[in-house]
C-alpha cells in the first residue's frame, strides 16, 4: 500500500524520499566519522579502517531496518508516511546484502587477521561471519519474494531475522580492532544503536500485537455488499479518533480466522462504531468473507495515512477504483461537511461491483456541492484524464489499484503538470523486486525508444484485451519484462479475444501511428 502526495506532479513525493533518505545518509555519515576518528587515534592502517567502516555500516543499517519495521508514529511522521518508511525498510535490507559481500571480500583480499576480544561461542571468526552472512542473505532474499509466499511464511522469515543479526553483532563486537565496551564515544554509539536494533526486533516479535493494536472492539455486524465485498461494523470500547481517508491495522480473534495483522481502510464512523469495507483479494480476506462469525473480538491500531481531504481552497475531484472507494465512503459517513465543489468518479469493472450507491445518491440529493459519476468499464471503457474537469484546477484525490493510479497520473501530467494530487495506490502482491523491474523497464523505454527498434526479426508486439487493446514494442531480450508489465503500454483501437504476441510484420499499418 502506498500513501503519498504530489504537487506539481510528484514534486512533494520526491522531496519526501530525498528528505528521509538524507536522514538515513546522515546516520551512516555519523557512524563513518566516529569510526574514522577512533581508529585514527589507534594508528591502524587504512585497510583496517575500511573493513571496520563497512562492517559497522552493515550493523547500523540493520538497526534502521528493524526500527523502520516498528511503524513508530514519530518515525512515520518524520518520513512523511508509511509508504516511505516501507520503501527504505526494503531498500536498506536489499542494499545491505551487497555491503556484506563487499565487507567480506575486502577483508579476505587484505588478509586481515584479528584475535577475538570476547570469546563466547566455540566458533571461529570466519565461520561466525559466514553464518551471519548466509542467514541474512537467505532471509532477506526470501522476504523480497513475498508475493509468491503465504503471509505466515513471510511473518516467520521476519521473526528469524534477529538470529543472524545477533551473530553479526557478536562478530562485530568480539573481533573489533578497538574495544567496543570501553565506554568512549564510539562504544557508546555502537552499544546504543545495537540495543535499538535488538529492542525493535523483540518489540515486533513479542509486543507489537499487544501494544500497537491497543484499541479493543467487537464486530457486531457483517454485511455482504456483493459477491466479493463485506462491510464490518465494529463497536469500539473507547472513542476511536481518525480522519476520513486513513487506514488501520486490525487483528480479529475469531475461532475460524487466522490471527493475523492486516491493514484496511476505515470506511467511516458514527461515534460509537467504526466501519471497515473489505474486498476478497487473498486467503485472509476470503476467510473474513466466508468464515467470520459475529460477534468477534477485534483489536485495531492507531490510524495511518495522509489522504485526509484537508484542502478546502480548491475544487476536489475524487477518483476511486474498485475497493478504493473505501476512504471516500469514510468521508461521506463523517460529520465533516463538504464545502468545496466535489465530483466523485467511481470506476468499477461492471455495475454489479459498485457498492454503497444508495449512500452516494442520498448524499448528492442533500448536498449541492457533491456530484458523482459511476464509470462502468464494460460500458464506458477505462476512466481517462480527459474525462476529468481539470480546467477547474482541482485537487485530485485518488485511491485504487496501482496500475490505474499510475496511468492516470501520467495522463494528468500531460494535460496539467501542476495539478495537485493526493493518492493512495495499493498493490497487494507487490515487492521491491517488482519495483526494481519496473524501474529497469522505464529506463529501457526512456533510452531505447520503440522507434529505434526497427528490425522486425528481433521485435514482437504484445496485445492485451480488455475493451481497449494495450500494446508495446520490445526487442526479444526484453520479452520477459513485457509479459510482467501491465503499465508500460499504449492504447490503440483494435479488438482481440485473448492476449497474444503478434509479429511486427503483421501490424505495419497500426505501427505507423506510433
Amino acid at each position: 500500500m502506498m500513501v503519498s502526495e504530489g504537487v506539481g506532479m510528484m514534486t512533494r513525493k520526491t522531496f519526501t524520499y530525498i528528505y528521509s533518505g538524507s536522514i538515513i545518509l546522515s546516520i551512516f555519515i555519523l557512524n563513518t566519522l566516529l569510526w574514522y576518528f577512533r581508529l585514527s587515534q589507534s594508528f591502524l592502517n587504512n585497510n583496517a579502517l575500511i573493513t571496520s567502516i563497512f562492517g559497522s555500516t552493515i550493523l547500523i543499517g540493520f538497526v534502521m531496518v528493524f526500527f523502520l519495521s516498528t511503524r513508530n508514529p514519530i518515525l512515520v511522521k518524520l518520513f512523511g508516511g508509511l509508504e516511505t518508511v516501507y520503501f527504505w525498510h526494503r531498500f536498506l535490507a536489499m542494499s545491505l546484502i551487497g555491503m556484506i559481500f563487499i565487507h567480506q571480500t575486502w577483508a579476505n583480499a587484505q588478509g586481515l587477521i584479528v584475535l577475538p576480544r570476547y570469546l563466547i561461542f566455540p566458533i571461529s571468526f570466519s565461520e561466525l561471519g559466514e553464518l551471519a552472512r548466509n542467514g541474512l542473505i537467505l532471509l532477506v532474499t526470501l522476504a523480497l519474494f513475498a508475493k509468491w509466499m503465504k503471509y505466515e511464511h513471510f511473518k516467520y522469515i521476519h521473526r528469524f531475522m534477529i538470529v543472524p543479526y545477533l551473530f553479526g553483532l557478536y562478530h562485530g563486537f568480539a573481533y573489533s580492532w578497538v574495544d567496543l565496551f570501553s565506554l568512549d564515544y564510539l562504544s557508546i554509539w555502537m552499544i546504543a544503536t545495537s540495543l535499538v536494533g535488538i529492542g525493535s526486533s523483540l518489540y515486533m516479535l513479542l509486543f507489537y500485537k499487544h501494544v500497537a493494536l491497543s484499541n479493543l472492539g467487537v464486530i457486531t455486524e457483517k454485511n455482504y455488499l456483493n459477491g466479493q465485498i463485506i462491510d464490518l461494523k465494529v463497536e469500539v470500547m473507547k472513542v476511536y479518533r481518525f480522519k476520513p481517508g486513513q487506514f488501520a491495522f486490525i487483528r480479529i480473534q475469531g475461532r475460524k480466522i487466522k490471527k493475523q495483522i492486516h491493514p484496511f481502510s476505515i470506511s467511516g464512523s458514527d461515534g460509537t462504531h467504526v466501519y471497515f469495507t473489505i474486498k476478497t483479494l487473498g486467503d485472509y480476506t476470503k476467510q473474513l468473507y466466508d468464515l467470520l462469525d459475529v460477534p468477534s473480538v477485534i483489536t485495531i491500531s492507531r490510524p495511518f495515512g495522509h489522504m485526509t481531504f484537508s484542502d478546502q481552497k480548491h475544487p476536489q475531484v475524487w477518483i476511486a477504483g474498485g475497493v478504493g472507494i473505501t476512504p471516500f465512503i469514510g468521508k461521506i459517513r463523517s460529520l465533516e461537511p463538504i464545502e468545496t465543489p466535489t465530483h466523485l468518479f467511481y470506476s468499477v469493472r461492471n455495475q454489479n461491483e459498485a457498492v454503497h450507491m444508495d449512500l452516494f445518491e442520498a448524499y448528492q440529493a442533500t448536498h449541492k456541492e457533491f456530484t458523482f459519476t459511476l464509470v462502468d468499464q464494460q460500458k464506458d471503457g477505462y476512466l481517462r484524464a480527459t474525462h476529468l474537469p481539470l480546467e477547474q484546477n482541482p485537487h485530485i484525490y485518488m485511491c485504487g489499484p496501482k496500475r490505474m493510479v499510475d496511468d492516470l497520473q501520467k495522463q494528468i501530467s500531460i494535460i496539467n503538470k501542476d495539478t495537485l494530487i493526493t493518492y493512495e495506490a495499493f498493490s497487494f502482491t507487490g515487492t521491491l523486486v517488482d519495483t526494481i523491474l519496473q524501474k529497469i523497464r522505464t529506463l529501457f523505454k526512456k533510452y531505447l525508444p520503440a522507434k529505434k527498434w526497427s528490425t522486425q526479426d528481433d521485435c514482437v508486439l504484445f496485445v492485451y484485451d480488455r475493451g481497449n487493446i494495450r500494446w508495446n514494442v520490445v526487442p526479444w531480450p526484453l520479452m520477459l519484462f513485457t509479459l510482467t508489465d501491465p503499465w508500460w503500454s499504449r492504447t490503440i483501437s483494435l479488438t482481440n479475444d485473448k492476449p497474444r504476441p503478434i509479429l511486427l510484420s503483421t501490424l505495419n499499418r497500426e505501427l505507423s501511428t506510433w
